[in-house]
């Protein structure tokens, strides 16, 4: 009995069911249209807010989740085609995003609650265009096992949780009435104990505690 040739194009097109694949030996370009398709389909029905927009912040596309919340309005709005937020810090993630890796922020909104945001560059210059996602984080009980995990002191932790709330500095020192000179004291401690060297590094530390 001849083996039958299995061809490799032909799985590819049976795994992106339920979209329709060509019966008769689909091309490489037909195999690619529908196996977008599936991903945008599957993308779509997403929990996480996903986004794709410029750096100017005009939203090229998003799926439903993102949808009912720029509807909600609490992390974000519309602004005609452009993205709106309370935050500056959502503008200043995909202003800096770069194609190598997603950079991450802790976003507050309006609300009051936490959204944990990433943005990287899925289109190079000229059109340069940032995919975004966002989800709400868990809120103040899980950045608490992550300052516990790392045994920070009180002070080390809610300065931690400053930052991660996306206070700058300053700010911080003035809440806490301390000087900078303190502050930059217990965040080194901190940064430490952590085994982070930076903010970014903070935050990618801090993706482990936050859930959608």
């Amino acid at each position: 009995m001849s083996q039958r040739r299995i061809d490799p194009a032909s799985v590819r097109a049976s795994l992106c069911d339920p979209c329709r694949v060509p019966a008769d030996a689909p091309t490489p370009a037909q195999v690619d249209a529908v196996c977008g398709r599936a991903a945008v389909s599957w993308i779509e029905g997403e929990r996480r807010a996903r986004l794709i927009v410029s750096r100017d912040l005009e939203v090229m596309w998003m799926n439903g989740a993102a949808r009912a919340l720029s509807a909600d309005g609490e992390a974000f709005g519309l602004e005609g085609r452009r993205l709106a937020s309370s935050s500056p810090i959502l503008a200043s993630l995909v202003a800096s995003a770069g194609a190598e890796e997603a950079r991450c922020s802790v976003v507050p909104s309006a609300g009051g609650r936490r959204w944990v945001a990433w943005a990287r560059q899925v289109c190079a210059a000229p059109t340069a265009l940032i995919g975004l996602t966002l989800q709400r984080a868990r809120g103040e009980a899980r950045f608490q096992a992550l300052i516990d995990h790392h045994f920070l002191t009180p002070s080390e932790g809610r300065i931690i949780e400053m930052l991660l709330g996306g206070a700058e500095t300053g700010r911080i020192a003035q809440a806490l009435d301390i000087s900078i000179e303190t502050l930059r004291t217990h965040l080194k401690h901190a940064y430490q104990k952590m085994g982070v060297r930076s903010r970014g590094e903070l935050f990618a530390e801090a993706i482990s505690f936050v859930g959608p």
